[in-house]
């Protein structure tokens, strides 16, 4: 399934026109955008099995007596040029932009998260003056949130302006055309990346948006990270390769199935590093190792049992353990799906765990 998503909205402010004249004689303005992440995503279906069937574990599975731990990961701030004083009022007008055209369209208006991954993953492309989803570290967006505490589903737009051979940065109308024009381009520009900014934009499961903004006077970068905030967690935890998810539903919903995704180590990338692919496209959540399903139930890719598939109403409570999918040191990202009352599927988790 793909969880693809872009959108924009508004039309050019009215002085824009005289605002680009002026900027032309002394900077190129250049926009670029790249859409959340590729259509890697993918929904597999679950079929009954047989009571009588028995599980079989897959290939992958490891000796019982390997150990995993988990690192924990710490970032130092980025060289900042951004001033406090107006990001606020600009983080403002970039999430009216963005609700502004999911009414226009008939949804539900995200709230403001507070997850900082946004504002770091800005300031760090700011201060390597490029654009990618990867950050200087290394890692991917969802990464990033993970690292930052986010327990629930991310997908991220980023998008940036280009400012050569300027000596000041940009004015504050300046940058709130900006945002308007960059989510003008996401929302009715973006066939190149095959609407995947304007679908995320306009994702219905879609709760909350994390926006980070940094600019100096060579570039203004903006950040969208969507979050579906679908669970009220009373326990979500990892212990080796053992995950307990124990919640409240938020919304009518059940469990249908956790995928679990495989990236190496992030390793530190360089500015040119960012500039080349694949660097400066599009991104995955890595190889797909397999899936963990209730017992009674099959998936058309590898897959394991959980230990524990409980639902009650609202609340459920999952655990399983994904050893049998460890192929070694890295980045193993369990993805939550969940399924509606008309049988759609959606995405509750995007949560990374780095194995070593």
């Amino acid at each position: 399934m793909s969880p693809e998503k872009i959108s924009v909205m508004e039309k050019d402010p009215a002085g824009l026109n005289r605002i680009l004249l002026l900027s032309l004689i002394g900077f190129i303005f250049i926009i670029v955008y790249f859409s959340y992440i590729s259509p890697q995503i993918q929904h597999f279906k679950q079929n009954t099995l047989l009571p009588t069937k028995s599980y079989t574990s897959s290939p992958y599975t490891l000796s019982t007596t390997e150990t995993f731990s988990q690192t924990t990961i710490t970032f130092s701030s980025p060289i900042e040029s951004t001033s406090s004083a107006n990001l606020t009022r600009l983080i403002k007008y970039a999430l009216d932009v963005i609700n502004r055209d999911r009414v226009e369209y008939g949804l539900k208006p995200v709230e403001l998260g507070n997850n900082p991954a946004a504002q770091y993953h800005a300031e760090d492309l700011a201060s390597m003056l490029c654009l990618s989803h990867w950050g200087s570290n290394g890692m991917k967006p969802y990464m990033r949130y993970t690292i930052f505490g986010g327990k629930f589903f991310v997908q991220e737009n980023v998008a940036a302006v280009f400012m050569s051979g300027r000596a000041t940065v940009p004015s504050e109308q300046e940058m709130l055309s900006f945002i308007s024009q960059m989510e003008h381009e996401m929302m009715y520009n973006d066939a190149s990346s095959d609407w995947g900014h304007r679908k995320n934009i306009l994702d219905p499961m879609h709760t909350h948006v994390n926006i980070g903004i940094a600019y100096n006077s060579q570039i203004f970068v903006i950040v969208q990270d969507f979050e579906n905030i679908l669970i009220k967690w009373s326990e979500f935890s990892t212990k080796n390769t053992t995950v307990t998810l124990k919640g409240r539903f938020l919304q009518n919903l059940r469990p249908y199935m956790v995928i679990v995704y495989y990236d190496p180590t992030p390793s530190p990338l360089s500015s040119k590093d960012l500039r080349n692919a694949p660097y400066n496209g599009s991104y995955s959540f890595g190889e797909l190792l397999g899936a963990i399903v209730s017992k009674g139930y099959q998936a058309n890719v590898p897959y394991i049992y959980a230990t524990r598939w409980r639902q009650e109403g609202l609340d459920f409570e999952i655990v399983f353990d994904f050893k049998t999918f460890v192929k070694g040191e890295g980045v193993y990202t369990i993805v939550f799906e969940v399924e509606d009352s008309k049988g759609g599927i959606n995405f509750a988790t995007s949560y990374s765990i780095f194995v070593k």
